[in-house]
């Protein structure tokens, strides 16, 4: 009996024990998954010190009026004149616009193309694409929503030119498309075009964005999936007519993909020096667990034809591949970077590959480090270097302006001469993102660049600055 009695306190004492350490164990489990969330999740400290760089273009007050990296926000024209393209809103207007600003003085001063928005009204425009030919005619694409603020929901891409006084009559291209179920009229949704003029002939034009039309509706749910599919127009009367081939019916356009239930979103387009297209965007990837994967199509005859879809690019780092921007060099390479998140601590890099005699390169990570990078963009000199540069930071996207919990981002920007990779932040103020380079190949060694800058609350500042790296 006292063995017994003595012993019941004993075994007491181990289960208490066993209760203590296995509570121990969760509470340090959960600690470090705390750790792990905020590590991952959390943006970079604040670094608004040092010297502030660039001139200021113009104010927004939209956190991403210079999204997305992969269409062109910046060009110049022979004489040296400087373009940007953003979104902002009209002083006492309704809702955002599309605006041009022009510098003569090599980036200084900024003033608006036309004296406001490309087109005034209560039409919301979104993206602004720029594009310049031999010519020096300027050409711009953007989303629009013609109803305003209060309208349905209608979004269709845009086009005009700069007619050296003026703006040309903004149209629909191509034209009107119905059959999206989201929208409350119910019509199209179409978004993020990006232009581009022939290299060769600069009243050929060449535009492409995400769409949906009653095709992409009949096979799938869109309302639960998102489908929508990279497209295509092209006109060769300097902008009058467009067609989904050269010569073409006008308001036609051709589907760079084929319709699968699944999102198709954000295409770039650069022509290479050979005159042969490249289309990239990412999509859906049923077979990555509904990751997405860049995705690629070509053309060698100004888009009377295009190659089979494919996904060149393994994934070789982590999942989830993103945000594809591509350029073009003088020796019929093409360039292209996203950014790629890495499985273990959800970190996005950016990724770097090049395209050369029908083969792309094996992809490697631009600069490999603790940052969280995003909107990365790519752009050559008249040398032949390789500039890339994003954004580090957070957020990923965020309806609204993010919190200043994710203060803090900056520009980093990393050099390629041909041997090696060199990399320096080159912003230390405030907050820095989508960093877009010009639309044609830079001057030796010389990075232009506009970007917007700005902690959260609105307003923000559109930058630009020209240095030597």
């Amino acid at each position: 009996m006292e063995a017994t009695l003595t012993s019941e306190p004993l075994k007491r004492k181990g289960r208490w024990k066993d209760i203590t350490l296995a509570t121990t164990t969760v509470a340090v489990i959960l600690l470090l998954i705390v750790v792990i969330q905020v590590a991952t999740q959390a943006p970079p400290a604040q670094t608004a010190q040092g010297t502030d760089i660039g001139n200021r273009v113009s104010s927004t007050t939209d956190w991403q009026g210079l999204a997305w990296g992969e269409t062109w926000k910046l060009v110049q024209s022979s004489n040296g004149t400087l373009y940007v393209g953003y979104r902002s809103q009209e002083r006492g207007g309704q809702g955002y616009k599309a605006f041009v600003d022009f510098s003569k003085d090599n980036g200084i001063t900024w003033a608006h193309l036309g004296n406001g928005p490309i087109l005034p009204g209560i039409q919301i425009q979104r993206v602004p694409s720029l594009a310049i030919g031999s010519d020096d005619v300027l050409q711009v694409a953007w989303y629009g929503e013609p109803g305003g603020s209060n309208g349905p929901v209608d979004r269709q891409i845009w086009y005009s030119r700069w007619m050296r006084t003026a703006w040309s009559t903004a149209k629909i291209i191509p034209l009107h498309i119905d059959g999206y179920l989201q929208a409350a009229d119910p019509t199209h949704w179409q978004e993020h075009p990006d232009i581009l003029v022939d290299l060769a002939n600069p009243t050929r034009l060449y535009v492409v964005w995400e769409g949906t039309d009653q095709a992409d509706l009949a096979i799938g749910n869109c309302r639960s999936t998102n489908c929508d599919t990279p497209m295509f127009t092209v006109s060769t009367d300097a902008g009058n007519t467009w067609s989904s081939v050269p010569g073409g019916l006008n308001g036609t356009y051709y589907k760079l993909a084929r319709p699968n239930a699944q999102s198709h979103s954000r295409p770039c387009i650069v022509q290479d020096s050979n005159g042969v297209l490249h289309v990239a965007w990412y999509g859906s990837d049923p077979g990555q667990g509904g990751n997405s994967r860049i995705h690629y199509v070509t053309s060698a005859d100004g888009g009377a034809t295009w190659s089979s879809e494919t996904a060149p690019l393994p994934i070789s780092y982590g999942r989830d591949q993103r945000f594809p921007s591509m350029a073009a060099d003088s020796r019929g390479r093409v360039y292209i970077v996203w950014k790629e998140e890495n499985v273990i601590l959800s970190q996005n890099q950016t990724l770097y590959s090049f395209l050369y005699g029908g083969v792309w390169s094996a992809p490697v990570v631009v600069h490999p480090d603790q940052e969280n990078q995003l909107n990365p963009a790519v752009q050559v000199d008249d040398q032949g270097n390789i500039y890339v540069g994003w954004n580090t930071g957070g957020p990923f996207d965020w309806s609204g302006d993010p919190p200043s919990l994710f203060d803090g981002s900056q520009i980093r920007l990393a050099k390629f001469d041909g041997t090696e990779w060199s990399s320096r932040q080159v912003t230390n103020f405030a907050t820095n993102r989508f960093v877009s380079f010009p639309a044609g190949s830079m001057k030796p060694s010389t990075v232009q660049m506009v970007w917007i800058e700005g902690n959260s609350p609105k307003p923000y500042t559109i930058k630009y600055t020209s240095f030597t790296f």
